[in-house]
């Protein structure tokens, strides 16, 4: 098995709780299958499952406080349910690529939202404006992107504006449009904001 095959192989039992657990109880058969061959799955079978599960926890709390810098509103308004979404997603998605922790943090963004929605009472409903607002933002921040627009059912300036001083939510219902743009690919990021239905700009 080559290097980025075995990385790989890795990847998914230190990712994944429940193939951890059938490695535990059979570790040669899973080691198979995760196409090692027979003195690799030796070797990995010698190493001790306080061991693997050290390091998996470890990789998680990496990657939960690269996502958290990504989403910290999101991550500051749910609180503990932010976190237990991410132990949950963290077992069944592994980021590639070569920014890892961009494609993690908008991947979990997405099964938050889907969440969110389905859990509708459960939390604020501004909460899922912000979560967007966010997922919105990193979108933006590829300078490959032109144009990325999102629309929301608060006044996204006021509640991102709140939170990020640390005071409590400054929750308005305004519909509204906020507009990341830039001229040419690679150039500098524009953000404005509109309320709807009148389309008036909003000063940030």
């Amino acid at each position: 098995m080559g290097l980025v095959e075995m990385q790989k192989a890795l990847a998914r039992l230190y990712t994944n709780a429940d193939l951890r657990e059938r490695f535990f109880n059979d570790p040669a058969t899973v080691a198979r299958e995760l196409g090692f061959g027979d003195e690799e799955a030796r070797r990995l079978a010698a190493v001790s499952p306080a061991r693997i599960d050290s390091f998996a926890r470890s990789l998680h709390n990496k990657r939960l406080g690269q996502v958290a810098k990504l989403l910290p509103l999101s991550k500051r308004a749910l609180g503990g349910p932010f976190s237990e979404a991410f132990r949950v997603f963290a077992d069944t998605y592994v980021p590639a690529g070569t920014k890892k922790h961009l494609g993690d943090a908008l991947a979990f963004a997405g099964h938050l939202e889907k969440l969110l929605r389905a859990r509708k009472g459960q939390h604020p409903r501004w909460a899922l404006d912000l979560l967007r607002y966010e997922k919105a933002r990193i979108k933006a921040a590829d300078p490959r992107r032109r144009v990325v627009v999102c629309v929301f059912r608060h006044d996204i300036s006021q509640l991102v504006r709140s939170l990020a001083r640390k005071e409590d939510a400054a929750v308005f219902t305004r519909p509204c449009v906020a507009v990341w743009a830039r001229l040419r690919r690679g150039t500098t990021i524009r953000y404005a904001v509109y309320m709807v239905p009148e389309l008036r700009r909003k000063k940030n």
